[in-house]
């Protein structure tokens, strides 16, 4: 008997370790898999048109939108967007760790961006009174200006932000 229930519990261990979620599909594509609006197929690969609404999770780890086959940790088909751009105030410190869209009323001078990361992409408008050029700091990366502009007073000034690797790519636009 010790020897059955060891058998079953070895054969249910195994099992378990290969098991699939799948909610509104009967056909899931990795460990974890929501097909939104019950379209796939009951067999196959879903098609593009089906996949639009999938949520997925592979084996690997990585997590899919709008997709079954995400190729790196976050893959969406589709657009993503911020609900709403970081209000810093009058301040000079910007923490994009709350969102990738950020602005302040503070004049153009010396600025510290917080909570980039390698591959990122961030905005920041500033809408101070005053013209100047603003200057750039962020732990750990260097920045370099593609054309940093003086601001003219009372105009809005919009950053955008490319982050590759240990370097920031900074870009301006004046005169909104």
């Amino acid at each position: 008997m010790k020897k059955f229930i060891f058998s079953v519990l070895l054969f249910t261990a195994g099992y378990a370790a290969q098991a699939q979620v799948g909610i509104n599909t009967q056909n899931p594509r990795g460990i974890f898999h929501v097909d939104g609006a019950k379209d796939n197929n009951a067999s196959g690969a879903p098609t593009a048109l089906q996949q639009a609404n999938d949520f997925i999770v592979t084996v690997d780890g990585k997590l899919g939108l709008g997709t079954t086959t995400p190729s790196s940790k976050l893959e969406v088909n589709g657009a993503s967007t911020n609900t709403a751009a970081y209000n810093a105030g009058a301040g000079t410190t910007i923490d994009y760790s709350l969102s990738n869209l950020a602005y302040t009323t503070a004049n153009p001078g010396a600025f510290m961006l917080t909570n980039v990361k390698d591959g990122g992409t961030y905005t920041l408008s500033v809408r101070g009174t005053a013209s100047g050029t603003a200057a750039f700091s962020v732990s750990g990366f260097t920045v370099k200006y593609a054309n940093n502009k003086a601001t003219i007073a009372s105009k809005e000034t919009v950053y955008t932000f490319v982050v590759m690797g240990t370097v920031i790519y900074a870009y301006t636009a004046v005169g909104f």
